[in-house]
């Protein structure tokens, strides 16, 4: 599969690539800069290997198991060799996709490395026939515009493979049907 690919403004390639174990340690570093953004330093070099009994960044530890099966994926975004982005895309079953873990470096922002991130995810899931993704958001900001431009609506309830995660009351929940999203941009599925 071709992976997508944008220019920046400074005319350095952005590339999406999907999740290998070789990139582990970048996938990490990732990690630890949107943590420090939020001024918690956890470590300063990232596990080795998996840790599958770390009662921390679970999902992280058995992407595997979490991001790597059924419809899901995970790929990171890599600009001037570095990685400067990431988004999840966890298969509940039935056809239903949540979409998680969406960064991207700070200084890479608003340069449309987090739209090519977000298509990526939306093709891979329809192309493996996937009905519908969400995702929890922030009511105001620019994960709430940017979902919004790529066809996801507020979700007034989840859909009902949905129904297990639990609801947070400082973020709301977007949806994008992917039928009705291939109808829309007259995109294949």
């Amino acid at each position: 599969m071709i992976q997508p690919s944008a220019a920046l403004p400074s005319g350095a390639l952005v590339e999406v690539r999907a999740f290998t174990w070789a990139q582990w340690p970048a996938l990490w570093a990732l990690r630890f800069a949107q943590l420090a953004e939020q001024g918690i330093h956890v470590a300063d070099s990232p596990p080795a290997e998996p840790d599958l009994d770390s009662p921390h960044e679970v999902d992280y530890h058995r992407l595997d198991q979490v991001y790597l099966a059924g419809a899901g994926g995970f790929w990171l975004a890599w600009a001037e060799g570095a990685p400067v982005g990431h988004v999840g895309a966890r298969d509940l079953g039935g056809g239903a996709i949540e979409l998680r873990r969406m960064y991207v470096r700070a200084e890479y922002r608003r340069q449309g490395i987090g739209s090519l991130l977000v298509r990526t995810l939306i093709a891979h899931c329809a192309a493996r026939g996937a009905a519908a993704i969400e995702l929890w958001t922030a009511p105001a900001g620019p994960g709430r515009w940017l979902y919004g431009q790529l066809g996801f609506r507020r979700a007034v309830a989840p859909g009902p493979e949905f129904a297990v995660i639990p609801p947070n009351e400082n973020e709301i929940r977007m949806r994008l049907d992917l039928g009705a999203h291939s109808q829309e941009t007259g995109e294949r599925t």
